[in-house]
């Protein structure tokens, strides 16, 4: 089962041990629910989920499913309803214990939530995300010992690509509470339940990832928001955003997926359902990308041999003349912006030449100095490791790239990607920016 971060419930795929046994009836229809929920179909998803519990009241992987449907639909109150009745239903419903203590946290009922975390630590200790979750509920209510506590444990635990902004976000609270990042001692993190103990004791600490799952966030709100408003081609392009800020991020990759088939990109839709179900554990979500799959490839036998059939996205086929010349004047002027410090001027014609000319590596290097002149420095990094991977040759990314880590404190990776762009023999290196690359990275030894 897949947890798509912080800032999306959980969804409720797995039956459960201990629990009722459904009607063959009920199991159907919260299948037909599960699968309307990972597409994003609400009211499909609620109606099928209580059809479920009409045919088994109190079948607790229902009301879990109705109590996620009715938190993305912002009634936080009713989903509280239903989470603490599929905890009630089954004690032992891992999930269910975690939504109800992540919609509590988001409705400002502290209490409510480090109880559920409690619970959710103690049924999986081996999981990150439930001690990050108690932390923000004890610091809420003030037990700071216990707090400290939990984010050590989350710290400790945390080792998964693409979570370094959780890791910095907790280190920061835990300097606020004048803590260590680090259980200091046993005793330190004994305060916490015994779960937390036994977790933030027995793994090992985090490392620096390069995803960005919050960026790779705001572009999905983006490309949702783009989707509703039937901007097509848009929320394309910020789902792709969204994929190359974090590339094993499952709904980014589904949701590119469902853009580039609205647009009749039915084989690289393809491409990215397919990796989707590759990264997720979630059957639902498999299910939906299977059967978006067959129907996707069924269009492509009708489709023929277009661009979209052959698989490419869009702009990355043969781009008119007409559009080419738009999208470089864009960069042209974006280039221009940035010279005058005109940082906003600059990403906004910038992202309009990528949205021109997908595939314009100068582009996206450009946009990263535009971001760093903005101080966004993961979207900056995001644009740099894109542009290396459009143009491998390259040196240009690799020093915006060692900037943005220097910014970001990852001195380690900045001084290896100084080290490279010094010695770069590419066509776009430039001496001056060598020998600046070579003391940065003597400073950062």
């Amino acid at each position: 089962m897949v947890v798509l971060r912080r800032f999306v419930i959980a969804l409720s795929a797995a039956m459960l041990l201990g629990a009722a046994e459904p009607s063959d009836a009920a199991r159907a229809a919260f299948l037909r629910g599960e699968a309307a929920l990972s597409r994003g179909r609400w009211d499909d998803a609620a109606a099928a989920y209580r059809e479920a519990l009409a045919e088994t009241p109190g079948y607790p992987a229902a009301l879990n499913g109705l109590g996620s449907v009715l938190f993305r639909k912002g009634q936080v109150e009713e989903s509280l309803t239903h989470f603490r009745a599929a905890t009630q239903a089954d004690p032992g419903f891992k999930m269910a214990w975690f939504n109800l203590g992540y919609a509590a946290r988001k409705a400002g009922d502290a209490a409510t939530a480090a109880q559920a975390y409690e619970h959710y630590t103690q049924l999986e200790p081996g999981d990150a995300d439930g001690y990050y979750g108690l932390g923000e509920s004890y610091r809420q209510l003030g037990q700071n010992p216990k707090a400290i506590a939990a984010y050590q444990a989350y710290i400790a635990r945390e080792h998964r690509k693409g979570e370094q902004v959780w890791v910095l976000k907790a280190t920061e609270h835990l300097k606020a509470l004048g803590a260590e990042p680090l259980p200091a001692s046993a005793a330190a993190v004994a305060e916490a339940s015994p779960a937390v103990a036994a977790a933030a004791m027995s793994t090992e600490s985090a490392e620096s990832r390069t995803a960005n799952p919050a960026l790779a966030a705001s572009r999905i709100r983006d490309g949702d928001a783009l989707m509703k408003e039937r901007r097509y081609r848009e929320a394309a392009f910020a789902f792709l955003d969204a994929s190359h800020a974090d590339a094993g991020h499952v709904e980014a990759l589904f949701k590119l997926g469902n853009a580039l088939a609205v647009l009749g990109y039915y084989g690289q839709a393809v491409v990215q359902w397919e990796r989707a179900s590759t990264l997720t554990q979630d059957a639902a979500i498999r299910q939906s990308a299977r059967e978006n799959i067959d129907r996707a490839r069924a269009k492509q036998v009708q489709q023929g041999a277009s661009p979209q059939a052959a698989g490419l996205a869009p702009g990355s086929g043969p781009v008119a003349d007409t559009t080419r010349a738009q999208a470089r004047r864009a960069y042209e002027q974006g280039v221009q912006r940035i010279a005058s410090k005109d940082f906003s001027g600059a990403l906004s014609s910038l992202t309009q030449a990528i949205q021109q000319e997908p595939m314009l590596a100068v582009a996206y290097v450009a946009r990263g100095s535009a971001n760093i002149g903005l101080r966004r420095y993961a979207e900056a990094a995001a644009d740099y490791q894109y542009a290396l991977e459009l143009e491998p040759g390259s040196a240009s990314p690799l020093y915006g790239l060692a900037e943005s880590f220097r910014a970001m404190g990852r001195a380690l990776e900045a001084r290896e990607l100084y080290e490279r762009y010094a010695a770069s023999s590419a066509a776009d290196v430039r001496p001056q920016l060598q020998e600046e690359s070579r003391q940065k990275a003597a400073r950062l030894r």
